[in-house]
Formats: structure tokens, C-alpha cells, sequence
């Protein structure tokens, strides 16, 4: 009697067991990898997966564990120091109000001062944990301005290497006054391409947002309660009559 090849196929993975397909299938290998590893196709694989209850991953996540094989290029530091704190604070504020919101796979922040930026650096690298040479570059210069001579600049200041930095962006210079000399360094972009981080980075962001009007409130409370005191002509609070 000759078996057909579903019912081998079928028999492989009961033999690999559920168990083990799942902890494959949650440490990152492909339902193809795992069919690959095992002698059976993809098909069989999900088929197996859907009959043991083995949850699949959506497209997004497909593409981002395909993107990021040896897993995410960050590591979010638990239990800030009080200066680490503050670190957090300055650099949300800064990308609330110059980051770039549009793009959903971007930590993006652009500005040309080098103090600020590398500010935002020290942020990513310590409290996000962004592995170095996941860290981005970019500058906008207007023509007539020595690039190489610029990107060393910046490259010492945010300390993030020239092999990082990407294609330099010239824009036309608009005359010989003092804003050409302030633009002399142009203006800097610093990012990292991780929509996972980008995710927790706006969440972050919606609870200082929270904890803002919350405070907001608590304020507009206390102005409430106490603020209308009957002052006499002497300064002390009086009874509220006329004398």
C-alpha cells in the first residue's frame, strides 16, 4: 500500500508536535522555514497551525519580524534615574513639537542646533536603547557650503559616524546676509526607521498629553476653590459688606 504524500506530511508534523511548531513559529521562523526544517510545505504548516488553535501573525507583523530577523534593534531601559527622567520629558517635547508625525516608520527629528540634537541622540541611545549603528543622518545645505567639512561637524557632535550619514540635500542659497552665515552648518535631520518604536514613542506621548490635562484640571480646581476672596481697602479679607 502506498501512502500519498498529504498523509505523510500530515504524520511529520504530528510527529514535530504542536508545541514545538508554536515556539517556532513565536521566536520569528516563517511558516515556509519551518516547513523547509520539517520536509512539508507552508500549506501544511498553516493548515496544522489552524487546526492546534496556533495564532498567525498579521501582515504588518510578518513584514516587521522580516524586516528585524535577529528581533527589535532597540531595548526600552525600565526604571529611569530622576535625570533619565527628565532626559524623556525634554526629548518627547521636542519631537511633539519638531518631529516628523507623518511618516509611521520614522523617529524623526530635524533642527539646526547641534546642542538640541544631540540631546534627542542621547535619548534614543539610553532610554530607548537604539542599537548604534541603527542611527541615521541627513543634512540639508544650502549650495556654496563645504559638505565634507560639514558633515564632520555634525558627525563629532551627535557622534554618529560619516558611513551613517546619508546623501547631503542642497538647497539655493537666498543672498549674502547674516542668515546665510547663521545657515553656514544647515540644518540637521537625526532618526531611526522602527515602526514598533514609533508606536511606543506616540503612546508615550499620549500619556504626557494624559497627565498634562489632568494637571490642567487639578489647577482649574484649585483657582476655583480659592479665588474670589472679599479683599477690604486695608488688604485683609472683610465680610463682603459695605462700611
Amino acid at each position: 500500500m502506498r501512502w500519498s504524500s498529504s498523509v505523510v506530511d500530515v504524520a511529520m508534523l504530528r510527529n514535530v508536535g504542536a508545541d514545538r511548531i508554536r515556539r517556532l513559529y513565536e521566536q520569528g521562523k516563517s511558516a515556509k522555514e519551518i516547513g523547509d526544517a520539517i520536509g512539508t510545505s507552508w500549506r501544511n504548516v498553516i493548515s496544522y497551525m489552524e487546526r492546534h488553535g496556533i495564532p498567525r501573525r498579521s501582515r504588518s507583523e510578518a513584514t516587521y519580524r522580516k524586516a528585524n530577523p535577529d528581533g527589535d534593534p532597540f531595548h526600552i531601559k525600565p526604571n529611569l534615574s530622576l535625570e533619565e527622567e527628565r532626559l524623556k520629558a525634554l526629548a518627547l517635547g521636542l519631537f511633539w513639537g519638531e518631529g516628523s508625525r507623518r511618516n509611521a516608520i520614522s523617529v524623526r527629528l530635524c533642527n539646526s542646533d547641534p546642542r538640541l540634537l544631540r540631546s534627542f541622540v542621547s535619548f534614543l541611545r539610553v532610554i530607548c536603547g537604539v542599537r548604534p549603528e541603527k542611527l541615521r543622518a541627513h543634512l540639508i545645505l544650502h549650495e556654496g557650503a563645504n559638505s565634507k567639512h560639514v558633515l564632520e561637524y555634525w558627525s563629532r557632535w551627535l557622534e554618529i559616524p560619516l558611513s551613517q550619514f546619508s546623501k547631503v540635500t542642497r538647497i539655493p542659497s537666498r543672498g549674502q546676509g547674516t542668515y546665510k552665515s547663521r545657515a553656514i552648518y544647515g540644518t540637521a535631520a537625526v532618526y531611526v526607521h522602527n515602526s514598533k518604536l514609533r508606536r511606543i514613542i506616540s503612546d508615550w506621548l499620549d500619556e504626557y498629553a494624559h497627565v498634562a490635562q489632568s494637571a490642567e484640571r487639578d489647577l482649574g480646581k484649585i483657582e476655583v476653590a480659592g479665588s474670589i476672596p472679599a479683599v477690604g481697602s486695608d488688604g485683609h479679607e472683610g465680610n463682603g459688606e459695605v462700611t
